[in-house]
């Protein structure tokens, strides 16, 4: 009998044991985690004003990378800190995006912002979309987005205006509904029978020629190509031939193919307008390849970083442009604008956009950035981007 109630004893005492250990951890684990998380996020928060680049590639890291930088804007929000933008390019990896990147960063210094740049792998709207729906879900602070498709954007778009997400486009407009401002590089009708004019003076005003395009989907490449074709109309361009027009998809290798399609299908064609910074460099690589340089004759909109070992040999002697470092900077001053309540993005109000100046929104929502500049062997050398 004294045996068991020895025994029942034991018993009670490992119970108390086995329930003291279930509970501990419980207590102690919650606070630690608090600990752990808080530093992380103040530290994100502190270095935020010179974070430079979040650069996604794919789906996948896309969605993760953001989580951290909203994490941190969640925390500075809450102290009156910095806000989060993100500046979403048609994709990564092309030379023009990359330096509107370093524009926005600019801007981002400048006002106390964070900005991250992320983007589709491939200039595709669906890909697009899905990495803006997992944004608005982080709550950032604000969208600037060059569009891969103006109207299939809108729905989107519209969601994170309602859900007080400023969105502006830029570059490539998204249709009015899905942006509150379209921050316009250049006037569209200068840029397309601009494009016109160049490639007429130079072949001669006479020849056949060809246009590589980005997507056939993209809103600012259509809107350039009208204008284009409706130059080709007047009377002083009718020995200018358009045969063709074709789509690179803003790849490079895909460009360099149809611009060697091209040249393949047309012998006797003289020039090549590619208004697109991958197609531009792609075809002007083909024609050098081809051994036609001074044949056939490229221009379009390029960098002139890129551009210039091909002016310098005569495969491109002249092309156009605006500064894309000034597009990405006057897109982050608006989106801040509209984001602080500054501005709604009605027609008629005005912001500064620091070192370049005060801006009017016009009756159809959008701000111009200014006219562009043609490159040559002239000038080509006092640019650097």
């Amino acid at each position: 009998m004294r045996n068991k109630r020895l025994n029942l004893f034991l018993v009670s005492l490992m119970l108390l044991a086995v329930l003291a250990a279930c509970g501990d951890p419980t207590a102690t684990t919650a606070p630690a985690a608090t600990t752990t998380a808080a530093p992380v996020a103040t530290k994100a928060a502190t270095t935020a004003p010179t974070t430079t680049v979040v650069a996604t590639t794919t789906a996948a890291t896309t969605t993760a990378a953001p989580a951290a930088t909203t994490a941190a804007a969640a925390t500075t929000a809450a102290s009156g800190g910095n806000k989060t933008f993100i500046l979403v390019p048609k994709a990564l990896g092309i030379p023009y995006f990359d330096t509107a990147n370093k524009g926005a960063q600019e801007a981002a210094k400048e006002l106390g912002v964070t900005v991250t740049y992320q983007g589709p792998a491939t200039a595709d709207a669906t890909q697009q979309i899905q990495l803006l729906n997992s944004l608005i879900a982080q709550k950032v602070s604000g969208l600037a987005i060059s569009a891969d498709d103006a109207d299939a954007l809108v729905p989107v778009g519209k969601t994170a205006i309602e859900q007080k997400i400023p969105v502006v486009s830029w570059d490539s407009n998204i249709a009015p509904g899905g942006r509150q401002i379209h921050i316009n590089q250049a006037n569209a009708e200068d840029i397309g029978r601009g494009q016109i004019q160049l490639i007429s003076k130079l072949i001669g005003g006479k020849g056949k020629i060809a246009i590589l395009s980005a997507t056939s989907t993209a809103p600012n490449q259509n809107t350039w190509i009208g204008f284009m074709k409706d130059e080709l109309k007047k009377p002083e361009n009718a020995g200018l031939e358009l045969v063709a027009t074709v789509y690179g998809d803003d790849q490079d290798e895909k460009s360099y193919t149809e611009a060697q399609g091209l040249m393949k299908t047309y012998p006797d064609l003289k020039g090549i307008i590619s208004p697109t910074t991958v197609g531009i460099a792609a075809s002007g690589r083909a024609v050098t390849d081809a051994k036609k340089i001074g044949q056939v004759i490229v221009t379009g909109l390029g960098t002139p970083n890129q551009m210039r070992n091909f002016v310098k040999s005569g495969a491109a002697p002249a092309f156009a442009l605006w500064n894309p470092g000034d597009l990405g900077y006057l897109s982050i001053y608006a989106l801040n604008a509209i984001s602080t309540g500054q501005i709604q993005g009605k027609a008629g109000e005005t912001f500064k956009a620091g070192k370049l100046g005060s801006y009017t929104i016009d009756k159809d929502g959008v701000v111009l950035l200014g006219k562009p500049t043609v490159f040559d062997a002239s000038n080509i050398d006092t640019f650097n981007f």
